[in-house]
């Protein structure tokens, strides 16, 4: 980890929700974002559990200390690799998260302001569309076919993960 000991120093720092009188005028994102070296700093502050409660916490066993390593030391493309390693669609559920690895957050028991894990995802996501990180990759077809049944979360992994296996999938 990059500076185990930053939650001492450097604060919780959250980009907040953008002014309602200017959200109800567009469609654009409700959630500000902080600048680059912000979010480095917000990353640095996710410590060298000896056991990180973070990936038990979250159903989709995040790597989020590895990822938040990855920030930190500005290797934004990596950060993306870790967290797409283990999660299908960043993009959304990043967005929709309740952020129970930030509950889970050993910074909690020690009464400090847990690590801020979900921005952080939504950050890498939106750096790695920006910057061509994420690509399509066409599988080679295997022939067979599968009917998903439920375009819930669950639906769309499974189908993801079909298709990348070679299946031509339809999601009912």
């Amino acid at each position: 980890m990059g500076n185990p000991k930053a939650f001492l120093t450097i604060p919780r720092k959250e980009a907040g929700y953008r002014p309602i009188h200017d959200r109800i005028l567009d469609f654009s994102e409700v959630e500000q974002t902080l600048n680059s070296n912000d979010r480095r700093q917000q990353a640095s502050r996710c410590m060298d559990c000896g056991v990180p409660f973070c990936h038990w916490a979250c159903p989709l066993g995040n790597k989020a200390p590895e990822w938040n390593d990855a920030l930190y030391k500005g290797d934004w493309e990596q950060a993306y690799r870790l967290l797409n390693s283990t999660n299908d669609f960043p993009e959304f559920t990043g967005r929709i998260c309740p952020a129970l690895c930030e509950k889970a957050c050993v910074l909690n028991l020690m009464d400090h302001e847990p690590t801020t894990n979900r921005e952080d995802e939504c950050a890498i996501v939106e750096h790695a569309f920006s910057e061509d990180y994420v690509h399509v990759e066409i599988p080679e077809r295997n022939g067979k076919t599968v009917a998903v049944i439920g375009a819930g979360p669950a639906g769309l992994v499974a189908a993801n993960q079909l298709n990348h296996k070679g299946y031509k999938v339809t999601v009912f």
